[in-house]
């Protein structure tokens, strides 16, 4: 099987081997994210080395003439991602959007999605419009439809598989969350370094980037040969990292994160 293996042993020693397609899921507890940039009309997060921006209506005000204070939002990551229709201000009438890239601009596939809504459109109808971008430009005339046509809390999965495109926006017209997504990537994000400490208590900390997103922490008590099998201790958010608390037992241990 083709992997991509970064290795950490102690004393330090990282390599990295070529990868097959790693698959993201999102929202998980374990996927922290941060906020990058915030206006009166959008936001962007990212998380596991992917950028989410969303529109916000901070124009909207209480009462007609009033200061503007922006609606409340009620989906919060890591539940998902909210977009809120542009009622007020300049840019009034763009709908709910969502703009899905990955950081480092490569291109992926996004594989499937799940929108739920946040207001009703049974009565006149509902369509998630994608519009996949590439440098820039969009893909399509028109954007590909999945259906959204019901009420406030319905959730609706469909399955695109749009590939070979570096951003695509989701509109909606009426707000609506992103609850569930899967992307797949063809190039892998890499974690840049293992940051490795021991403990007082004679434990190994395992600190790596929450953007390498689908890696697996393994270990092996010697490389001739080699027996390496998953470490079952959970990964807890430190900031924008991912660590893991490994007790040591022996005198040599390997450790190395791999994706399949």
């Amino acid at each position: 099987m083709n992997t991509k293996l970064a290795c950490l042993v102690l004393p330090l020693s990282l390599v990295a081997i070529p990868a097959a397609a790693m698959t993201i899921n999102f929202f998980n507890p374990t996927q922290p994210a941060s906020l990058l940039a915030s206006s009166t009309t959008s936001r962007t997060l990212r998380s596991s080395g992917y950028l989410f921006t969303h529109t916000v209506d901070g124009y909207w005000s209480s009462y007609p003439g009033g200061p503007p204070t922006g609606r409340f939002f009620s989906v919060f990551w890591p539940k998902g991602v909210q977009a809120q229709a542009v009622t007020a201000g300049p840019d009034t009438g763009i709908g709910a959007n969502i703009t899905i890239r990955r950081a480092d601009g490569q291109p992926f596939e996004l594989r499937s999605f799940t929108g739920r809504l946040l207001a009703n459109t049974a009565a006149t109808g509902g369509a998630f419009e994608i519009m996949p971008k590439l440098h820039g430009e969009d893909v399509f005339n028109d954007p590909v439809m999945f259906d959204a046509s019901g009420y406030a809390g319905n959730a609706f999965a469909h399955s695109p598989a749009l590939a070979g495109y570096d951003t695509y926006v989701i509109h909606l017209w009426v707000d609506w969350a992103l609850v569930a997504l899967t992307v797949v990537d063809s190039d892998p994000i890499v974690p840049a370094s293992l940051q490795l400490s021991l403990t007082a208590t004679n434990s190994v900390q395992i600190l790596w980037s929450a953007d390498a997103a689908g890696y697996t922490l393994e270990q092996t008590p010697g490389l001739e040969p080699a027996n390496w099998f998953q470490v079952t201790n959970s990964a807890t958010v430190a900031g924008t990292n991912l660590q893991v608390s490994v007790p040591l037992a022996g005198a040599a241990r390997f450790f190395r994160l791999r994706v399949f």
